[in-house]
């Protein structure tokens, strides 16, 4: 087994959010993933590299359930974008707050997301608009790759303004179902 599968990106994001960026130490990692110092400069080369593998992983299973909630026929379509953006980004709201780093963790990766993050995020959209023109009102269906843009920033607006998940998850929806009504 790769040691990157051994390594949880969870408990690398922990101790960010725990020490930040720059407190955070190879140390301090190890500790957490349990594997030592040595080896973990082995296989990424830097903390930076390391951080980055996380953050990638993050990216991914964020993206992979967001991905799963569109394709939930089950669910109404609100329901179903509702799940993604919460996926995408809401979910990650406790972490960010209850850090005592969160804003350093945003400020870092905002101005200038990795390229894995601005392809991760196309694909949302994409997939976000392909369940618009699939279950949407008909006036929607034409509107539904800018719609499906609209919706992604305004989560990323309110995973920042929200003072809560459940404020998150409550106005995203309240938008959602309005700008499908329209």
């Amino acid at each position: 087994m790769p040691m990157s599968d051994r390594i949880s990106a969870d408990s690398i994001l922990t101790v960010l959010a725990r020490h930040g960026f720059r407190k955070a130490s190879m140390n301090d990692l190890a500790l957490a993933t349990g594997v030592s110092r040595q080896a973990l400069y082995n296989r990424f080369g830097s903390k930076d590299a390391l951080i980055d593998w996380a953050m990638a992983a993050l990216t991914d299973r964020s993206l992979a359930q967001a991905l799963r909630s569109l394709d939930n026929p089950a669910a109404a379509l609100v329901a179903r974008l509702l799940a993604a953006l919460d996926a995408w980004g809401g979910q990650h709201m406790a972490m960010l707050r209850a850090s005592p780093h969160g804003i350093e963790i945003v400020s870092m990766a905002a101005p200038e997301p990795s390229d894995a993050v601005r392809l991760a995020e196309r694909k949302l959209v994409a997939a976000m608009a392909n369940a618009i023109r699939r279950g949407g009102p008909g006036t929607a269906v034409a509107r539904a790759g800018s719609m499906a843009q609209a919706l992604c920033w305004t989560a990323k607006g309110l995973v920042h303004a929200a003072p809560d998940h459940a404020s998150f998850r409550r106005e995203i929806e309240l938008i959602i179902t309005a700008m499908l009504a329209r």
